[in-house]
């Protein structure tokens, strides 16, 4: 039973198979470098060594090309190509258009712009929240900050012995002020995947925002946010072999969002801050190479 809800054995199976398949034809696994000579290393959950093909990627966006993406002259258009060719490569991952793609720093910042942006952004239309109790500290804490700065309330709903939230106690949950749903898709600890699909529609029937944290799912499975139904998505880029710093957020057409950095309009306004474009290649190069493979 477990299996079926926890993307760590699926995950784990997954590879196994791989492994038997390239030794039965002769396939040669290179180790990593850095874990060459060292212990077996089983906390991917935590964070995925830099793939070298990332590293090669991302070398010429510190070495060589250093415009600014915003400026106006030469210097800027490898820069700025770089980062488009990076965002659509992020939205081909996730299922959706480029222009649904904020990139940030991190899962925890995507978790934040996510939650505090869309509370913000609709306090007027109620000041509910609902999430789970064994959400990361990057959603649980940012749902805490609301209610001591600004006087949100906060449902944390439990879960049952495989770590699932019951849909029919989400439902119960939804009153006339809640404006948000925040649901991880995958636990970090213990691998147990949440009916996202199934939640969007409860949430979507009610008309409240639904916001699901992904870091633990996306490269590892095939996501489309369309299907899934949610208005925000976190990415983390250290999951899936990219360096640590670079992270993105998907944000549904037409929703609003306070901004967590305020300054200039980088990232459609909501991400102020020059673009660090070597490590947005790095994040869109791992799971495109994968997707397309």
């Amino acid at each position: 039973m477990l299996a079926a809800y926890s993307i760590h054995v699926r995950y784990a199976i997954k590879s196994m198979l791989l492994i038997v398949v390239a030794k039965l034809e002769g396939i040669k696994i290179m180790a990593h470098p850095g874990l060459k000579d060292g212990p077996i290393y089983l906390d991917y959950n935590a964070t995925t060594p830099v793939d070298p093909a990332v590293v090669d990627a991302m070398l010429p966006y510190l070495s060589t090309y250093f415009g600014n993406p915003s400026s106006t002259h030469a210097y800027a258009q490898p820069t700025r190509i770089a980062m488009a060719t990076a965002r659509e490569q992020v939205a081909q991952l996730l299922g959706c258009s480029a222009e649904e793609i904020i990139f940030t720093s991190c899962g925890s910042e995507s978790n934040a712009l996510a939650i505090r942006g869309a509370a913000l952004a609709n306090r007027f239309h109620g000041n509910h929240i609902i999430t789970q109790v064994t959400e990361h500290p990057a959603v649980i804490n940012v749902c805490k900050a609301l209610t001591r700065l600004h006087g949100f309330r906060v449902t944390y709903l439990p879960v049952d012995k495989f770590g699932r939230i019951n849909p029919a106690e989400l439902e119960a949950a939804i009153e006339e002020q809640t404006t948000l749903i925040s649901i991880m898709y995958a636990n970090n600890e213990t691998g147990t995947m949440q009916p996202i699909s199934e939640l969007a529609d409860i949430a979507r029937r009610h008309r409240v925002l639904l916001h699901t944290d992904a870091s633990q799912v996306v490269g590892k499975v095939p996501i489309d946010v369309q299907h899934l139904g949610v208005d925000f998505l976190t990415v983390t880029g250290h999951k899936f072999y990219a360096p640590k710093g670079i992270g993105a957020l998907y944000v549904r057409r037409g929703l609003q969002l306070e901004p967590l950095l305020y300054g200039g309009g980088q990232e459609t306004g909501l991400r102020a801050g020059t673009e660090n474009i070597a490590f947005m290649v790095a994040m869109a190069r791992r799971p495109y190479r994968h997707v397309k493979s």
